[in-house]
């Protein structure tokens, strides 16, 4: 595990931990401090920076690595294309949730291609919301197997139905997996209306619905719960969408167990 802070005037070292308990208190003993910021809203974000030496690090393997980012600052960089290359090629994954409110920088585009391009996913909030969005997507240190990444995009009002899926729970066994939709790949706007979906066994024993009591609201343009699914059985998630306009959004789904899935296949790049 490693943790780092950036967008700081002095630029901090990555630390690496090797058990979670030595990581806490690093977090607990490095919180945000403004004072260690830049002080202005016009310099951009050092993320990138941060994300190469992490990369090119020489002390752990990176493969298959989770890298969970939260961002207020922007980067001013549009092609990324040589970090996405190096992510892709290591099978790393990376989540970030972003501030709608940033405190400079000016292209938070090149932050969704980056989680999008690497089967992570990129969520908009700010407040509260932005702690709840950043809250789910720390659930796939429980649950570290992808084993749904679909994108869509989509625009106007429509049905998205992804393919009739087993999970990676073993047969005889039933356990909860994650899972996390995002709705816009943008701060979330005027232009989205609403978001339902089902969850079904095709044997129609068992369904969950968002909206409902049994789900999570949308914390910015991410929406993230647990489903108990049965190993025996086959499922279908149904996703129903309505924007007022026909400007193409993205939707990303992703689901996630605690049972071991081999890496799926990435987007076109």
């Amino acid at each position: 595990m490693a943790i780092v802070r950036f967008d700081t005037k002095q630029e901090e070292e990555i630390e690496f931990h090797s058990d979670a308990e030595s990581l806490n208190a690093s977090l607990y003993s490095h919180p945000p401090d403004p004072s260690l910021g830049y002080g202005n809203t016009t310099t951009g974000s050092n993320l990138y920076n941060v994300l190469k030496k992490f990369l090119n690090n020489g002390k752990v393997s990176i493969c298959g690595a989770q890298v969970l980012v939260l961002v207020k600052r922007y980067p001013d960089e549009s092609d990324v294309s040589d970090i996405i290359s190096q992510l892709r090629s290591n099978h790393v994954m990376v989540y970030i949730a972003v501030d709608s409110v940033s405190s400079g920088g000016s292209n938070s585009a090149s932050l969704y291609e980056v989680s999008f391009q690497t089967n992570g996913y990129c969520a908009f909030a700010t407040d509260n919301a932005l702690q709840k969005a950043f809250g789910w997507m720390t659930n796939i240190l429980g649950f570290p197997y992808q084993f749904i990444a679909q994108n869509f995009v989509v625009s106007g009002s429509g049905r998205i139905e992804i393919p009739v899926f087993k999970t990676p729970i073993p047969a005889g066994y039933s356990d909860t997996c994650s899972f996390a939709i995002t709705v816009q790949n943008h701060t979330l706007d005027n232009s989205f209306v609403s978001m339902n979906y089902t969850i079904a066994s095709t044997d129609g024993s068992y369904v969950y619905k968002y909206p409902s009591v049994q789900s999570y609201p949308l914390f910015g343009t991410a929406q993230s719960g647990y489903v108990w699914l049965n190993g025996d059985l086959s499922y279908t998630w149904t996703i129903d969408y309505h924007y007022n306009t026909d400007e193409p959004q993205i939707m990303e789904c992703r689901m996630y167990s605690t049972y071991y899935h081999d890496f799926l296949p990435l987007p076109d790049f």
